[in-house]
């Protein structure tokens, strides 16, 4: 049990510095201490936050963790075809963003064009479908896995996402005013409108 709360704890410190390193405070902050080299700051916050995940999935994927959701054909094709779903949709979701900007990487490209808030394709449908690509791989994951470790992965990360998007909507309706809030109203943030 005493693993399970590390691994807790290690996606709450991970959610937390993920966050903190995106607040307008610490941007600010590094763009005084950084000058010029600010421009790299999304580059390098991405390569932070891909560079301490991957102790985290080692450490979950090492655990020998309790079994609370007994294997079953039902439960490995379910969770297999959420997994794949949110791959899938995250692979689609990209179109909808700058890719290089996303990563960093708009620094080498002078042509590079700013964000614009895209309404269209997915994102005519939800709001955020990027995050709702990672909340039906990691509950997938859970379903196929089954592990005390896996809920404990799933619930903390489900957490995280619903509080990051909430900050993440105030910078967004900061960024494109009235038109993010009829946005907000028209579309869903997660969960498609079925009628």
């Amino acid at each position: 049990m005493k693993d399970i709360i590390v691994l807790g704890l290690l996606w709450l410190a991970y959610g937390f510095i993920h966050s903190l390193l995106a607040t307008d405070m610490v941007k600010n902050l590094l763009k005084r201490l950084l000058g010029g080299f600010f421009r790299f700051y999304r580059l390098i916050y991405n390569v932070i936050a891909f560079l301490t995940l991957l102790p985290i999935l080692f450490f979950q994927l090492s655990l020998r963790s309790e079994v609370i959701l007994p294997g079953s054909i039902m439960n490995y094709v379910l969770g297999g075809l959420m997994t794949l779903s949110g791959i899938t949709l995250i692979a689609a979701s990209f179109k909808n963003y700058n890719l290089a900007e996303f990563l960093g990487t708009d620094v080498f490209d002078p042509a590079s064009t700013p964000q614009v808030l895209k309404q269209d394709e997915l994102s005519a449908v939800v709001r955020h479908p990027l995050y709702l690509g990672i909340l039906l791989i990691i509950w997938g994951y859970f379903g196929i896995d089954g592990t005390m470790a896996g809920i404990t992965t799933a619930c903390v990360l489900t957490l995280y996402i619903r509080i990051g998007i909430y900050f993440e909507e105030r910078k967004l309706v900061s960024q494109f005013g009235k038109a993010y809030l009829k946005y907000q109203q028209d579309v869903p943030m997660l969960i498609p409108k079925i009628f």
